[in-house]
């Protein structure tokens, strides 16, 4: 079984990302940017999850890393949830003619806010990989383990996953829950990537990928419709002194938001448990 890249420059590859496009972000956060920088942030999380089924005995360092790394991670995420909010309303605004001046400009302010917490000294927090001994140790660990050991890991570790999110996917799915299952979904996408991107022979888990990114899309739309509810709905908060005829216009597009979030947690329901069903059949 051999690797076009090993796991171990894998590994050291993704904290070179996150440096880089942190500093992109600190200077020009485009949409792009932000994204890679948080997919970077999510394939470092994966790392760190097989990390601890390799070294349980690190487990607390490997926590230490992820605390480091769930501030900027959560910044980026806000920043993103802006971003892909403006380019929802500049496209529903175009699809049915009417402009919402205010809360286009209230995005705006927003997105510049969240831009400007990059530059803090604060939500610089991720180092060189070679700047720390847990970075270090846990590079040189992935180093000298065997291929086999790893992807044995790696498969225990998807199992895990996978049962975690049969269990919350059974009967009614509550929006906790559902967010859940996202975040396990994504997870469990990114260590797929990790194995399947240092080890091209590993074919375990294609018809899994395929689920997994019905889920994802599925409950990315019903994540970014709860987005768009509550990011109006704090604008409307700022509304308040508005003439009767500007809130009437925004209470009638709260209420279209709202019937679209409905019909995206319902969609949602049903792609999840038609997936997991089909995953458990499968397993």
């Amino acid at each position: 079984m051999s690797a076009h890249e090993t796991i171990f420059e894998y590994y050291l590859h993704q904290h070179s990302n996150i440096e880089k496009y942190l500093e992109l972000c600190v200077s020009h956060a485009d949409p792009e940017v932000v994204h890679q920088l948080r997919l970077s942030i999510k394939k470092l999380q994966a790392f760190n999850k097989l990390a601890d089924q390799l070294w349980p005995a690190e487990t607390h360092e490997h926590l230490q890393i992820n605390n480091r790394t769930r501030q900027l991670y959560q910044i980026a995420g806000q920043l993103r949830d802006t971003q892909v909010q403006i380019d929802l309303l500049t496209t529903f605004e175009a699809q049915t003619g009417i402009t919402y001046r205010e809360y286009g400009q209230w995005l705006l302010k927003r997105e510049k806010k969240k831009i400007k917490l990059f530059s803090k000294k604060k939500y610089k927090v991720i180092p060189h990989p070679t700047s720390l001994n847990i970075y270090q140790r846990t590079g040189e660990n992935l180093a000298r383990t065997c291929d086999e050991s790893i992807i044995k890991c790696a498969v225990k570790v998807l199992a895990g996953l996978s049962l975690k999110a049969q269990k919350l996917s059974e009967g009614k799915i509550d929006d906790r829950n559902l967010h859940r299952i996202r975040i396990i979904s994504k997870r469990t996408r990114y260590i797929l990537n990790i194995i399947q991107h240092s080890y091209p022979d590993f074919t375990t888990g294609e018809l899994l990928s395929a689920s997994l990114r019905e889920i994802e899309a599925a409950t990315g739309h019903w994540h970014d419709s709860l987005v768009k509810v509550e990011l109006l709905g704090k604008c409307m908060i700022k509304l308040q002194s508005a003439d009767n005829k500007t809130m009437l216009k925004y209470k009638k597009l709260l209420y279209a938001f709202n019937s679209e979030l409905h019909h995206a947690y319902v969609e949602a329901c049903i792609v999840v448990q038609r997936e997991m069903h089909q995953q458990a059949k499968e397993s």
